[in-house]
């Protein structure tokens, strides 16, 4: 009996004390008041482009034709049902880009021009049309006052006397176009008297690019390719060209495209001319892909899944520093460190990655610090991101940078500024922030 009293004493001392329920009921509260949101990534499977259907299904990537921006919203209700407002996820996808038109039309014109006779002009031939001042033999090259097509026909009347009628040439020159020799191939064709211009015309390669046809020298310096001077199946193109493009141009430049002319045996004793382009990225030699693979970020709104081309990019050591050097260059040197690592106008300091906030370590100029890094981040946003764009897909363009501030502790800020000018030489229009992360 005792004991039935003194359990029956504990319980009423510990329903006296608190209330079990309450507990739970502030747990259920802390669930109802927990949203959903997260951040996160997919990759596509062959499975979700069939699910999807239409083109995206038929070719397994998306196209201008059938962008992702029309299918995408669907499949991540689909995916993500349960995912809140405000939760987002970067979805990496195929995107059918297309040919390069240009490089057909490159070898069109390579079969043409093997198809018929071709004559480079030598010193001894501009010689041969005067040497005076205002004469090709002077500089050994045509200009806009000196016109080829004033002399040429002369010139092949003499060089090619038994040429008959409809006889085709393609003659190469050089032409001095104000800063530079460069090389002109023209067709001309004898009509039986004269030898006339023709409407045939080199195709123009596509802008920014740099044609380079390999050489028995550049077979040889890859190894196996020069035991015949050309590629093959077993021998493929794609396993040499990057290296060989990093080899040969040590100095090229970040984008900068290459039409690279080569030799490839396709069998049946049948050599072809084929060419790959290449451009300079990341410091790697890549080659251009019809289809490639893309990243987009899409938003959980109330009216559903939209496309947000938001750029979130956290500052490294390199970003603050490249603010450093903009301050030495535009600014003043008188602001930096004794050594180069940090300045005190904006208050950027690479050595311990962050933005020196305390008073004190940015130029008097400003009200307050996060003015100084408004400024500082403004400036440094054309320097990182040359060609950035103000819209994609007719959606404005904004940047979320995260930064390191430190006054008597390191703390993580974020600060939004939007795109209104694309490059090259974008603008920024400050947003909102600094926040803390």
């Amino acid at each position: 009996m005792k004991k039935i009293l003194y359990i029956v004493s504990l319980f009423a001392l510990v329903f006296a004390g608190c209330d079990p329920m309450e507990d739970i009921y502030k747990d259920v509260d802390k669930l109802s008041n927990d949203n959903n949101v997260h951040s996160l990534e997919y990759t596509l499977t062959a499975d979700d482009y069939s699910d999807i259907g239409g083109d995206p299904k038929k070719y397994e990537s998306f196209s201008a034709y059938a962008p992702a921006t029309d299918y995408l919203p669907e499949f991540l209700d689909g995916k993500y049902p349960t995912l809140d407002v405000s939760s987002s996820v970067k979805v990496t996808y195929d995107f059918y880009r297309g040919s390069l038109n240009y490089l057909g039309d490159y070898l069109d014109y390579l079969e043409v021009l093997a198809a018929i006779d071709s004559y480079t002009l030598t010193t001894a031939d501009y010689d041969s049309m005067g040497t005076d001042q205002g004469q090709p033999g002077k500089y050994n090259n045509f200009d806009s006052g000196i016109k080829a097509s004033d002399y040429l026909p002369n010139f092949l009347l003499a060089k090619y006397p038994n040429a008959i009628e409809n006889d085709e040439l393609a003659v190469t020159y050089k032409f001095y176009n104000g800063s530079a020799n460069v090389d002109i191939t023209e067709f001309w064709v004898f009509d039986g008297s004269v030898w006339t211009k023709s409407d045939k015309v080199a195709p123009e390669l596509a802008e920014g690019v740099t044609l380079y046809e390999l050489v028995a020298d550049d077979y040889d310096s890859m190894g196996t390719p020069g035991k015949y001077n050309n590629f093959s199946s077993s021998d493929a193109p794609e396993n040499y060209l990057s290296t060989f493009l990093g080899v040969k141009f040590p100095y090229a430049s970040e984008g900068d495209k290459f039409l690279v002319l080569y030799k490839y045996y396709a069998g049946g004793g049948v050599t072809e001319t084929r060419a790959k382009e290449y451009t300079l990225t990341d410091g790697t030699w890549m080659e251009y892909t019809s289809t490639v693979a893309k990243t987009d970020q899409y938003l959980k709104t109330a009216n559903g899944w939209l496309f947000d081309p938001t750029v979130l990019y956290t500052m490294g050591a390199d970003d603050y520093l490249m603010i450093v050097n903009y301050v030495k260059d535009n600014v003043g040197a008188e602001y930096l460190d004794s050594y180069g690592t940090a300045e005190a106008y904006y208050g950027s300091n690479s050595y311990y990655v962050e933005f020196n906030i305390g008073s004190g370590n940015y130029d008097a100029s400003f009200a307050t610090w996060q003015d100084a890094v408004t400024a500082g981040v403004k400036a440094y946003l054309p320097l990182k991101f040359p060609e950035a764009v103000a819209q994609v897909d007719g959606v404005d363009v904004n940047y979320v940078i995260t930064f390191a501030g430190y006054e008597s502790s390191m703390v993580d800020y974020t600060i939004t500024f939007k795109c209104t000018k694309s490059g090259p030489n974008p603008e920024f229009e400050y947003v909102e922030g600094p926040t803390v992360k």
